[in-house]
Formats: structure tokens, sequence, C-alpha cells
């Protein structure tokens, strides 16, 4: 998948199903293909910002560390296909170590595509893939044999609507096929079909979740205030030399073989403070979104969500947060690899930092690209898995 930690989070709880015991609840799995598409969706049209409308606002492309992170981020929806891995690491225990791995190339719609993602440890190994509208799993736990599981796509569809009603169902399978379009992400579309499927829900069972659901959506004001702010934020004030180098410290970049290794570190305090103070300054110029934001508070079930809102932004200014002593935050370094249009190599972020107790503790989180828009949808290692899937089935269809 393009985005593989939110796959990562929800591979821990799919790897029980597959290696607890062999008899698989299909209604389990059919969760987590929901949780999964949800999760997914959620990523590409809410987390990634889209920095296109911006540089044609500004007429130039911003060379500050943050929107050059973002566009290689970004550059990931660009991409028809790719292999990826991805590692953590964390000096408080091995418990989050992990190793990921996998692929995804797009055809021409999301049932005409295909994915993988794989987790190592040095005890297991487990596998989930998405071949052409269908679920492939495979887990290998020690010396044993491996397990295989296949779950074809009129199956799951069925046992889905079964489980969670047709509504939702039809949500998440609709978003499913809006994802992918003539061989390209269409997060635009995935997005609307996301919002157009809640207007036809009419659930009880699911009206709370439904309506808050919908109060995500944003407006044509507040989207045109959100790019607004964007842009002047991201592309102009933090195109300041003197700000850079405030928020920004021990900043390199250095060019080789066609490719920039951009090194910088990111001062959460510094940078913190100014966002909210530079947001403080201009608030009344985004009407819309500061109160789009205030209600997003309120619908999460806090009383007062306005005065909520002026609470944590003083906080944050004063830095002042109700302890006796003022935090310590650690140092977060991002070593940034891009080559042309800043198409993505790898990105690798290491926090590092003393706990309350005076202890040093470091992690890090890495994720490296190869073979980009040069994988087949018929990738000879995940056919080669499927096929064996299909074979070795341990999943009761009956």
């Amino acid at each position: 998948m393009p985005i593989p930690a939110p796959a990562a989070y929800q591979a821990t709880d799919a790897t029980a199903v597959l290696a607890s015991q062999r008899k698989s609840s299909k209604k389990l799995i059919a969760a987590f293909c929901a949780l999964l598409a949800t999760i997914l969706v959620a990523a590409l049209a809410f987390i990634i910002p889209n920095f296109t409308a911006v540089k044609a606002m500004l007429g130039f492309r911003p060379t500050n560390p943050l929107v050059v992170t973002f566009d290689a981020i970004n550059s990931l929806s660009t991409l028809r296909s790719t292999k990826y891995e991805l590692r953590t690491h964390s000096s408080t225990g091995d418990s989050l170590d992990a190793r990921m791995s996998g692929m995804y190339s797009l055809g021409k719609t999301t049932n005409e595509s295909s994915a993988s993602f794989t987790s190592k440890t040095d005890e297991y190994a487990t596998t989930f893939a998405w071949y052409k509208g269908a679920f492939a799993g495979k887990s290998v736990w020690h010396d044993d044999d491996p397990y295989y599981i296949y779950y074809p796509a009129d199956q799951y569809e069925d046992d889905l609507r079964n489980g969670v009603g047709s509504d939702v169902a039809d949500l998440i399978l609709n978003v499913k096929d809006a994802l992918v379009k003539n061989g390209a992400w269409d997060i635009t579309g995935a997005e609307q079909t996301f919002y157009d499927q809640l207007d036809k829900m009419n659930d009880d069972g699911y009206s709370n979740d439904i309506d808050r659901a919908k109060g995500t959506k944003t407006s044509a004001e507040v989207k045109a205030e959100a790019s607004k702010f964007i842009q002047q934020y991201f592309g102009v004030e933090l195109e300041d030399k003197n700000v850079r180098s405030q928020l920004f410290p021990n900043t390199s970049s250095a060019k080789s073989a066609g490719n920039t290794q951009l090194s910088y570190q990111i001062d959460i305090k510094a940078l913190s403070q100014h966002f909210v103070n530079y947001w403080i300054s201009h608030e009344a110029q985004y009407p819309h979104l500061k109160s789009w934001v205030i209600q997003q508070i309120e619908d999460a079930g806090v009383d007062d969500a306005e005065d909520e809102y002026r609470q944590a932004l003083d906080n944050v200014r004063n830095w002042d947060f109700g302890t006796d002593e003022e935090p310590e935050m650690p140092t977060i370094t991002v070593d940034l690899n891009y080559g042309r249009k800043r198409l993505m190599n790898s990105i690798a972020i290491s926090v590092s930092g003393k706990d309350e107790y005076g202890d040093s503790y470091n992690g890090s989180l890495s994720l490296t690209l190869s073979q980009q828009n040069a994988v087949s949808v018929d990738d000879p290692d995940l056919t080669d898995m499927v096929s064996k899937a299909k074979d070795n089935n341990g999943l009761d269809l009956s």
C-alpha cells in the first residue's frame, strides 16, 4: 500500500487472526478489510496535503524543509507502482522494532490492481495481499509450515454485507472501487464517494458515527480558506530565512547523481509557538476555517469548544501546560532523499531525548522506495504467494 504505516498497525490485529488458531473467522477478516479501507481513504484524503494548488498560486516552488518534505511524501500519490520497505526502531524495547515491506501496482481500476504488505520479526513473517479484487494472506511462525488464506471478492463482499449491513458495506466497497482510476490514485473521487455514500445512509445503529463523519466534510469556503492559509504560512512565512534558521536548525542539502539529500532538525517548541502565534495574528482572515476547527472540537464531545480552542492556543503560545517544570522536547531529525520533481526515494525520521526520569531514549522510522513506476501488477513474488494461498486455503468459505 502507498501508506504503509496505517496498514502496519492493522496488521498487528490481523496477524493474530492468522496465527492464533487455524480456525479463521471470516467476520474478523471482513472487519479487517473494512478498517483497512477506511483508514487508507482517511489517510490519503485528509492527511497528505496537496501543495500543487499552492505552488500554482504562488507562482514558484517553496524551498523550506517542510514543504519539500510534504512534496516528497505527496509524490507517493503520483506513483503508478513501487516497492517499499518500512523500518521502525526504539531503544526502549525490541517490541517496537519492526521490518515491513511490500509493493503496489495500479491497474485501470482498484480490482485490476495489486498490493502487498509483509511484516517480519525474528519469530514470524506475515503477508497480506490484494490481487485483482481478492485478498490473500500467508503466516509463518518459527519453522512451522506456512499457513495461507484466500478470500475471493464475491465471498468477502457477501460476508461484509452480512456482518455490518448493506449501507456500511456499500460505503466501504464503493470507496474501495473509487480509489484507483486509469492507473492512478483518485483521492478526490474517493473522498467524494465517501461523502456521497454517507448521505445515502440512514442506519439508526450507526447514526452518531454517520453524523460525526459527515461533520468532517469541508465546505467550499473552508477549503478556499485552508488553501489560502497553507499558501501564506507554508509558502510565504516559512520561506523567510530567519524563520527557517530558527525552526529548522542544522539544515543541509547536497546533490549527487541527480538526487538531493536534505537533512534538518525540527525545533518542536519553536515551530509550535511560531505556528500558533501566526494563526492567532491572522485567524480573523479565516473565519470559516476557524469555525470548522471549533466544530471538530465540539463534535469530539468537548463542552465549551470555543473556550477550549482558545485555551489550547494560549497554552502553546505561553508554553504552559500546567506542569511544575517545562516539558523537555525531543530532538527530531529528518533525512530525506529525493529525485527529479521531488519524487521521494527515502525518508528517515529519528527522535531522541530524555524521559521524565532523565534516561535517554531514541527511536526512528524509515521508508525506502525502489522500482518506482516499474512494478508489474503481476509481480512474480506476489502471484506466487496468491497461487499458493488459493491451493492451500485455510479459510473455511462454506
